[in-house]
């Protein structure tokens, strides 16, 4: 039986496809099956990828583009693996991460997904060092994981190893998703179990201006957060039978932000609003208590933490009738 599929989808990828596949090819865990998808590619992906000769590697063809998520999903529906291992086709794992992973994840049975730290690098393009340094803080926080479920996902993705039954009992890769499809699959994950990162860098991502994650900021803030408000309703309050009731307690321009870009999309709760003071912390509890909302949703600022603890001391629970998300202030999004 075969440990570990390690799984790529790619699409227009011939820049740095090489050497990510590489990355893998010359592991020092070597029993593993590789499965690679190219989704629908029209520059010389498919040229590289039938240069590989390796009895490891499989090969799919799509002939239209149908997103990462579609592409992912079809690679792990072949993969034979118990694992599955996950690689960017613009990103390098070292020769050790497959063999780490899996020593790592099999010395816990309560983790269903691990990944890495990373180390962040650039491709063709120039990208200002302190850039970097921020976005690899973001994958390289120090944090309660679980505590963050519905706040940011835990590892990068690229350098994720997940039980494939796990995967399953989530339903996969949500396609509707282009952008924010690994942190929706990482919250739902976390209802089957724990989600950690190996202490070490395994990973090196690569920032670069033509990936959607970063070409686009606003669709990728809206995504998040749509992912956020479906999870929060089919993971907690699936059991109303109605669409939940929240409130949102943030700022004037956070509510601005909501109602402009994401009140259209957000087919799964009722949103509304007051402005994060204390007392309105107190207004919104007392709303709870009497049943007139389900839950609480706070929007990051200086005094998240102080509301957030008034509200558990009042006996809401983080991650279960009480939530916390990032909305940008709407002037500093680029249109």
């Amino acid at each position: 039986m075969v440990q570990i599929s390690v799984v790529t989808a790619v699409y227009n990828g011939q820049d740095y496809l090489e050497e990510a596949t590489g990355s893998i090819l010359n592991q020092t865990f070597q029993h593993f099956e590789y499965i690679i998808v190219n989704d629908g590619s029209h520059d010389k992906t498919k040229y590289i990828l039938d240069r590989i000769k390796d009895p490891r590697v499989k090969v799919i063809h799509l002939k239209k583009n149908n997103g990462a998520a579609y592409a992912l999903n079809r690679g792990i529906n072949e993969a034979r693996g118990k694992w599955i291992a996950l690689q960017d086709a613009d990103d390098i794992s070292s020769k050790l991460r497959l063999q780490r992973q899996l020593q790592y994840i099999n010395s816990d049975p309560s983790l269903v997904a691990v990944g890495s730290l990373v180390k962040c690098i650039t491709g063709k393009e120039r990208i200002e060092q302190g850039h970097l340094i921020f976005e690899e803080s973001f994958f390289n926080h120090k944090s309660d994981f679980k505590n963050h479920q519905f706040f940011r996902t835990p590892i990068c993705n690229g350098s994720g190893l997940f039980l494939k039954k796990a995967y399953e009992k989530t339903g996969g890769y949500d396609p509707a998703f282009k952008i924010a499809y690994d942190y929706d699959l990482w919250t739902r994950m976390f209802e089957v179990g724990e989600i950690s990162r190996v202490p070490e860098v395994l990973y090196q991502y690569r920032i670069h201006k033509k990936s959607l994650a970063h070409s686009n900021k606003l669709n990728t803030i809206k995504e998040v957060l749509i992912s956020t408000f479906k999870n929060i309703a089919l993971l907690r309050l699936n059991r109303l039978n109605r669409k939940p009731e929240l409130l949102l307690l943030g700022n004037h321009n956070h509510y601005k932000f909501y109602k402009n870009n994401l009140e259209h999309n957000n087919i799964y709760l009722n949103v509304d609003f007051l402005e994060q003071s204390r007392e309105n912390a107190y207004k919104a509890y007392t709303l709870y208590r009497t049943r007139k909302i389900d839950g609480i949703i706070v929007s990051l600022t200086q005094a998240t933490g102080n509301i957030l603890r008034f509200l558990e001391r009042k006996g809401l629970l983080l991650r279960e009738n009480l939530f916390m998300v990032w909305m940008p202030e709407t002037d500093l999004i680029n249109y």
